[in-house]
C-alpha cells in the first residue's frame, strides 16, 4: 500500500507523534528528543518531496 503524501497526512503523522509527548509533558517530562527528531524527519521529507515535484 502506498502512503499518501498530502499535507493533511503529514499533519496527521505529526499529531500522532505529539500525543505521547503530551502524556510525557503531563507527567513532567519536558526533554523529548525522540519526538523532536521524528517531527524534524517528517518536515525534512516533506521539504525534499516538494523540491522533487517542482
Amino acid at each position: 500500500m502506498r502512503r499518501s503524501t498530502s499535507p493533511a497526512w503529514e499533519k496527521a503523522q505529526i499529531v500522532c507523534l505529539e500525543v505521547p509527548g503530551l502524556r510525557r509533558a503531563a507527567a513532567g517530562i519536558e526533554h523529548q528528543p525522540d519526538i523532536d527528531a521524528g517531527i524534524a524527519r517528517l518536515r525534512e521529507n516533506a521539504r525534499k518531496r516538494a523540491e522533487k515535484s517542482k
